[in-house]
């Protein structure tokens, strides 16, 4: 389920929970609640890849200053110092998007909205969006 979308022509990224506030779905505090959720549960590539003792926590930092300077994404970043390589960085991808919790799931687990209006909400969003 795609929880952003960049425009092809790459114009602006519209996020499904600010689009679900823009209808009316549910309040910014609500998508502000979810989004809170989303970034303390779900795993950083860093710490999953120091768990499976693919990178070092000093490796890790490396990555994190540089992302930092660089503002790139910490997987780009790892592949350009070398510290990663594509095998590694997609296992890790793929396992962290089976796990990652999405901001829709989220309001449902909050009651913020029921499974069925997140759903149309989303095709929709699909629809217009992607």
């Amino acid at each position: 389920m795609a929880a952003e979308h960049v425009g092809g022509d790459g114009s602006a990224t519209v996020r499904f929970g600010d689009y679900l506030v823009e209808q009316g779905l549910i309040k910014p505090d609500h998508r502000d609640d979810a989004l809170a959720i989303q970034e303390t549960v779900n795993q950083k590539l860093g710490l999953m890849a120091t768990m499976d003792e693919i990178l070092t926590v000093s490796q890790v930092y490396t990555i994190l200053e540089e992302q930092r300077r660089s503002g790139q994404p910490f997987g780009e970043v790892a592949r350009r110092l070398n510290l990663l390589d594509g095998e590694h960085l997609e296992k890790l991808l793929d396992r962290q998007g089976k796990l990652r919790l999405r901001v829709g799931e989220i309001l449902v687990g909050l009651g913020y909205l029921d499974h069925s209006q997140m759903e149309a909400a989303l095709d929709q969003f699909k629809q217009d969006f992607c």
